[in-house]
């Protein structure tokens, strides 16, 4: 097996959610469908996401951080992180995610 190490990294991006779904293995997380439309680096950090303005990307969200109703439209801000191959993840502290109505 080969084990692969994600550098530390973190991208504050911004997007519209097109799609909620429940996360395939994680329990307490939603994977949204997020058209991506600005990203920042951060100080201090890679920056692995800035190259995905533009495109959608599949964001792993802490459940408790979304609201209950139909998210489909609104928008979310979040600092986010490759975890792993294939997996991207918002911060799971509440004062660097935000969803908002548009």
């Amino acid at each position: 097996m080969i084990m692969v190490q994600v550098v530390e990294n973190r991208t504050d991006i911004e997007g519209g959610i097109r799609s909620r779904a429940p996360h395939p293995s994680l329990n307490s997380y939603d994977v949204l469908a997020v058209a991506v439309d600005d990203a920042w680096p951060v100080e201090g950090y890679a920056d692995l996401l800035s190259a995905r303005v533009g495109s959608v990307l599949d964001l792993n969200v802490k459940r408790s951080l979304l609201p209950d109703d139909d998210i489909g439209g609104w928008r979310i801000k979040c600092r986010a992180y490759m975890g792993g191959p294939g997996e991207v993840f918002a911060e799971a502290e509440a004062d660097r995610c935000t969803v908002s109505r548009p």
